[in-house]
């Protein structure tokens, strides 16, 4: 990433956030404190900003303004003329031999710690000896430690007490994406400045500083597509402008470029089809366009954010918040979004770790629509006028399940005796029913189409409860035909057939269909053609 190397932000108004920008201006123009912390998602400038920190108590130029102030008018004009700060100026000069050894790095008093890999007490010890030590050339000693999260309580306990006490010529800045992870103790003897995701209009000021110094030829519009998929971070932002630019090689950079480099036009028009499939409970047609998204070498990704965002503006027309009008066919119910997100952002954590990118959302694709998530809230009234909830909310059936429900069923009978109806209002409270017994087949070994749903459905039940996973890749597939003992399963997916084949899976799988049926039964699995 030669560009982040090359443009990272130098100055407090290079910054991306406004808010870090105006801080830092009221914070260095008066009594500096001996300990920040920052905080925030990666790639936003956390780092960055405590460089900056550094040069700016340690600018030789605004100091020595300071030490020398200008006596007559015409004195402070030649000195501002000049490029030279004044005594109220928070910014580093950037042109001192302490600003330029620090932006090279090979400041000695200037310290950068990862403490990821230096998070023990033994480390912390040493800092605490060195740190008595006076700077060799700067005036203050700026100690940088990164992902300060990771110390060990030890380590932290040991910190805490120079934190206390600083020598005066010393300064910490902490940095970490894990704020929740640092010990109340810590938090209260730092200056805490949170860095939020910056916003699409801060993102293209940073991006237009790289246009400039670069002398590209790129358009506004291409500017905001490429903060939009930037997630805030601008970091990630810059990564892919320096894309576009080896793609486009001396040529004008355009909206359609950058549409036709990451597919955001297709992800727009396949996100509209993702949710139609949604509503239809269509695991095909949701499966279909995932698998097209991957052809297309799409950031599954992103695509997820674009589809959650598209239900985040759904959800919003619902309550008529903010004016957002959407596609009458895109309607969802609020209840529904809800369990949306629930899936969608549980897949989009998975995605991260996943081998298969696609394969945490194709799960929950499958999921969603395959389950019945039919829920019902009857009020079953007993004698004695005290009333009950009966609440069935029908996402699997499972012979457990349902003994359970038959033993409440009992115990309510027994508390208040048999229901009486009313015949101005009756209650119906439905339980789908069945049982290991209900799955025997008749005696010349023939099915019926009710007894094939009904065993299917008791099949994903029980593998649920031995492998999440597989119960999930069973709903994606289909029965092809049952008939002598020889069960054959359809799927359209080879790495579904993978799964159901290898020898533990196989093995479970027996095992359900025999206790389910009280015989011995052979499974093939097929690629349907």
């Amino acid at each position: 990433m030669v560009f982040y190397r090359k443009y990272r932000p130098q100055t407090i108004d290079d910054l991306d956030s406004k808010a870090v920008r105006e801080t830092l201006h009221a914070v260095l123009q008066k009594n500096t404190p001996h300990a920040f912390l920052f905080t925030g998602p990666k790639g936003l400038g956390k780092t960055s900003t405590a460089r900056i920190i550094a040069k700016a108590v340690n600018c030789e130029k605004k100091y020595s303004t300071i030490n020398n102030p200008p006596s007559t008018k015409k004195e402070k004009e030649l000195k501002v003329d000049s490029g030279k700060l004044t005594i109220n100026d928070s910014e580093p000069c950037n042109t001192c031999d302490q600003c330029i050894s620090i932006t090279n790095g090979t400041n000695v008093d200037i310290l950068e710690i990862d403490a990821a890999s230096n998070r023990g007490i033994d480390e912390i010890r040493e800092l605490k000896e060195k740190i008595r030590l006076a700077p060799v050339s700067a005036r203050k000693k700026v100690y940088i430690i990164d992902e300060v999260h990771m110390l060990t309580t030890e380590a932290f306990n040991a910190l805490l007490k120079t934190l206390e006490e600083p020598p005066e010529h010393a300064m910490f800045v902490l940095c970490t994406t894990e704020p929740q992870k640092i010990p109340a103790t810590i938090l209260s003897r730092c200056f805490h400045m949170q860095f939020k995701p910056a916003t699409e209009e801060e993102l293209v000021r940073s991006f237009k500083r790289i246009v400039a110094g670069e002398k590209l030829q790129i358009d506004d519009e291409a500017l905001k597509a490429i903060a939009k998929m930037a997630d805030g971070g601008f970091r990630d932002g810059v990564k892919v402008l320096e894309e576009l630019v080896l793609l486009a090689n001396g040529q004008p950079i355009t909206k359609e470029l950058v549409e036709k480099k990451y597919q955001v036009a297709s992800i727009k028009y396949q996100v509209a089809s993702m949710l139609e499939a949604l509503q239809k409970r269509d695991t095909r047609q949701g499966l279909e366009i995932v698998q097209e998204l991957s052809k297309q070498g799409a950031n599954i990704k992103h695509f997820l954010q674009e589809l959650m965002e598209s239900l985040h503006e759904i959800l919003l027309s619902q309550t008529g918040v903010g004016g957002h009008v959407v596609d009458s066919k895109q309607q969802v119910s609020i209840d529904e979004i809800r369990i949306f997100f629930g899936l969608f952002s549980k897949a989009y954590g998975e995605m991260k770790n996943a081998v298969l990118p696609q394969l945490p959302l194709e799960l929950a694709i499958i999921q969603w629509c395959e389950s019945k998530l039919k829920v019902q809230n009857e009020e079953l009234k007993v004698s004695n006028g005290v009333s009950k909830s009966i609440i069935a909310e029908d996402t699997e059936v499972s012979v457990s399940s349902l003994r359970k429900q038959v033993g409440t069923i009992k115990k309510l009978k027994a508390l208040y005796g048999t229901v009486k109806s009313n015949p101005t209002e009756e209650v119906e409270v439905s339980v789908e029913t069945a049982s290991v017994e209900l799955l025997q087949t008749t005696g010349d070994g023939t099915v019926t189409k009710e007894w094939m749903e009904l065993f299917w459905r008791n099949l994903i039940s029980e593998m649920k409860k031995y492998n999440h996973t597989v119960a999930g890749v069973l709903r994606g597939c289909t029965i092809k035909s049952y008939a002598e003992q020889k069960l054959v399963i359809q799927t359209a997916y080879k790495f579904h057939k993978e799964r159901l084949d290898d020898m533990k899976n196989r093995d479970t799988l027996l095992k359900i269909s025999k206790l389910l049926t009280g015989k011995d039964i052979e499974i093939t699995v097929e690629l349907r053609k």
